[in-house]
């Protein structure tokens, strides 16, 4: 019985040691301490067995209780061998598992995420669901497309921020996606250029035959200025295609920034299109009662457009509120408008801080565009027929019948003309256009004759009264009624709305005229004809040409030489 007995304890302490260095291989030195106390507790134990069953039953409970005190004891205060391993397992894990999750979340789990955790609001504002009225809007008073008289305040916020949006896009800083494309293309352009600084010394003579490809330039980014002789110009869809006005229209112009063009006539109504070339689709048309438009014109900063006709007062339109408001001009400055009207004609500054309006008698009538009021009134002698900025809002130039182009100074505080030459040639003025850059002055005349000066000599208090213009064109053989040179003061466009395809197109640096323009003989089944312009303009870009005629239509045109959508 005793020898069963020891064989059982040393085979037992025989598998303890095992462990025990099983352990010491696996997990270290932390338990070895716990493992020899163990052991030793047991071989001592079995000793004492031998003289006595009961003994050794006892000192076994003993020293297993004390080994499970022990181990609770460590397991607190060193943590158990399990829990050490899958802590350790869970941080390589995870260390692995990050980037891997970060790699492969796509656009639209992103989106998900962000909407899951998406901050709620800190409280709903009750007059967000109140029922608002339209016909308390101008915005909304036209009826022709409403469904409903009555909305809530919260869709007459979402339709004015929809309204702000079509006209003017999303603002660049605002731009999340760009803003991101951007900083990480900049931080590209910087590795690219730290490492061309720090392999340039390798590649100072043998650069060219490391890469491969064409050498040259590419041509649609380095065009130059436009060559002479012919334009390259395509026909697009009709910019009113959708709808066209009912009678001749008497303005079209683009905006300043955006990608809209207006429409105005004798039929009452503005229109408003967003020019792609293609289809052209309408954004508004607004109806003026009782008022056939024969002028209108964004201010500068696009937020406004200012209309005349033959009327006392003149209206503009705020874009931003979607509202008509009508002005008065005050009689004590304005005593004569019973004649003519004063707002027939107009032009806004440059600087967009003044609006001069033509009257009757040679009489300039000068209006804040922001305020709207009445600021002072220029005279000349004769008639006044038409006016133009510079470019830097300094110089007024008046042209009228008694064929003196006169000059006011709006620094000065009495705004005086300062100077006056007569145009060469010149029997009655009908047109006038200063180019951006400031370097040349347009004429045209009741006979049809287009002079072209050098701004620089007649802004310079010369002397000479009848200075020779650079060039005269004599290829309108009717009164010129239109002038406007392009963004770049490269082309000068010129018309007369009393002849058929009366438009021609001037090339400033070489003096001369573009041959290929009106395009003859096209195929009246597909294109619009020109007929009898009315009014042109430019795009921001000169990207695009834009024509109106005496049936209504707003032609458009493509000038294939310049880059960008608009």
């Amino acid at each position: 019985m005793n020898e069963e007995k020891r064989k059982k304890l040393n085979e037992s302490s025989d598998e303890d040691y095992d462990e025990q260095d099983l352990q010491l291989k696996v997990f270290g030195f932390k338990k070895n301490r716990t493992l020899l106390r163990k052991n030793s507790e047991q071989d001592e134990s079995g000793k004492e067995e031998i003289e006595s069953d009961e003994k050794i039953f006892c000192s076994q409970d003993e020293n297993y209780e004390k080994v499970e005190k022990e181990q609770d004891l460590e397991n607190l205060v060193f943590g158990s061998i399990e829990s050490s391993i899958i802590t350790n397992i869970d941080k390589l894990y995870k260390k692995d598992k990050n980037p891997i999750i970060k790699k492969k979340l796509n656009n639209l789990e992103k989106t998900c995420l962000a909407s899951h955790f998406e901050r709620k609001p800190a409280w709903n504002d009750d007059a967000d669901n109140e029922i608002v009225d339209l016909d308390q809007f101008n915005q909304f008073s036209n009826g022709h497309n409403k469904k409903t008289d009555q909305i809530t305040s919260s869709q007459v916020e979402e339709s004015l921020k929809a309204r702000y949006k079509k006209f003017y896009g999303t603002p660049v800083w605002a731009d999340l996606e760009f803003n991101k494309t951007k900083k990480n293309n900049q931080n590209d352009r910087r590795k690219i250029e730290s490492e061309i600084d720090s392999e340039e010394e390798e590649y100072v003579e043998d650069e060219i035959f490391h890469h491969t490809g064409t050498l040259l330039a590419d041509k649609t980014k380095f065009k130059g200025p436009i060559p002479k002789g012919l334009i390259d110009i395509k026909v697009c869809t009709d910019a009113n295609y959708e709808e066209p006005s009912q009678s001749r229209l008497k303005s079209v112009e683009f905006h300043p920034t955006a990608r809209v063009l207006l429409t105005a006539g004798l039929d009452q109504k503005l229109k408003l299109f967003q020019i792609d070339g293609k289809k052209n689709p309408k954004i508004q048309s607004i109806f003026v009662e009782k008022f056939p438009i024969l002028s209108a014109h964004f201010t500068r900063n696009g937020e406004e457009i200012i209309m005349g006709s033959r009327h006392k007062n003149f209206y503009y339109y705020d874009m931003i509120a979607g509202k008509m408001v009508t002005v008065v001009p005050p009689v004590k400055a304005i005593d004569e408008y019973q004649k003519r009207s004063i707002s027939s004609n107009f032009e806004i500054s440059p600087n967009n801080s003044v609006c001069a309006f033509i009257g009757t008698q040679g009489q300039i009538h000068l209006f804040s565009v922001k305020s709207k009021e009445w600021i002072d009134t220029l005279k000349i002698n004769g008639e006044c027929n038409c006016i133009a900025f510079s470019s830097d809002s300094r110089y007024i130039f008046a042209f009228g019948d008694d064929k003196d182009v006169n000059i006011f100074d709006m620094n000065d505080r009495g705004h005086r003309c300062f100077q006056k030459f007569s145009d060469f040639g010149c029997l009655s003025g009908t047109a006038l256009a200063v180019s951006e850059n400031s370097q040349f002055l347009a004429t045209g005349c009741k006979s049809g004759v287009v002079n072209l000066y050098n701004l620089n000599e007649l802004t310079l208090n010369s002397p000479n009264k009848n200075p020779k213009p650079l060039k005269s064109f004599l290829n309108l053989t009717t009164p010129c009624t239109g002038l406007k040179f392009n963004s770049t003061s490269e082309l000068l466009a010129t018309c007369s709305s009393h002849a058929e395809n009366a438009f021609k197109i001037i090339h400033t640096s070489s003096l001369s005229i573009m041959q290929n323009f009106p395009i003859q003989n096209q195929d009246r089944s597909v294109f619009t004809p020109m007929r009898i312009p009315q009014c042109f303009d430019f795009s921001l870009n000169s990207c695009y040409l834009a024509i109106g005629n005496q049936k209504g239509n707003a032609l458009l045109y493509r000038l294939k030489h310049y880059n960008g959508p608009y």
